[in-house]
């Protein structure tokens, strides 16, 4: 699945474009520098680092959020969907969704010209916020499904699957 990454934990998991991965990460990571990086685990720590990444641009072509190797207690889970309810608040403060001149904006901060990409549609912010509860049900290991890609609603889905 090109452009496509698993998010995944204890072997539960979905895809989901890398992009989308990158706008995600970049509200998880206001969530934890709003918090205190520096109070979390080390483990939670290196999940912040992966989001900084995405959100930078420096991981294109292999986006993810390695939970399976920040997550190695059951505080930490917890933590983390701590954190994860928090992001989702503070997306819900963006409003019904993100315009393309906020994703625009987004792409300017990363880190090289080459890493960032045009957008040709805003992003419903209840498609992110429906990718984080599916994340919240990975890490609880409630997830039922196998090969599940999300699609986010007013994006193109050429396979028909549902959009979130």
């Amino acid at each position: 699945m090109a452009d496509f990454s698993k998010i995944k934990f204890n072997s539960l998991g979905f895809w989901i474009h890398q992009a989308f991965i990158e706008v995600l990460s970049e509200y998880i990571c206001e969530t934890f520098e709003s918090i205190g990086v520096n109070t979390f685990s080390a483990g939670l720590q290196k999940i912040y680092g992966y989001c900084d990444f995405n959100r930078q641009g420096a991981n294109v072509g292999m986006s993810n959020i390695l939970f399976d190797n920040g997550i190695t207690s059951v505080e930490d889970k917890t933590a983390m969907i701590d954190v994860l309810n928090q992001t989702k608040t503070l997306i819900a403060s963006k409003g019904p969704e993100l315009s393309i001149a906020t994703l625009e904006a987004f792409e300017s901060r990363k880190t090289d010209d080459y890493f960032k990409i045009p957008w040709s549609f805003p992003i419903k912010t209840q498609s992110l916020i429906a990718t984080i509860d599916i994340i919240i049900q990975v890490l609880n290991g409630t997830w039922a499904y196998d090969d599940y890609s999300v699609r986010y609603t007013g994006f193109p889905n050429p396979t028909k699957m549902p959009e979130i």
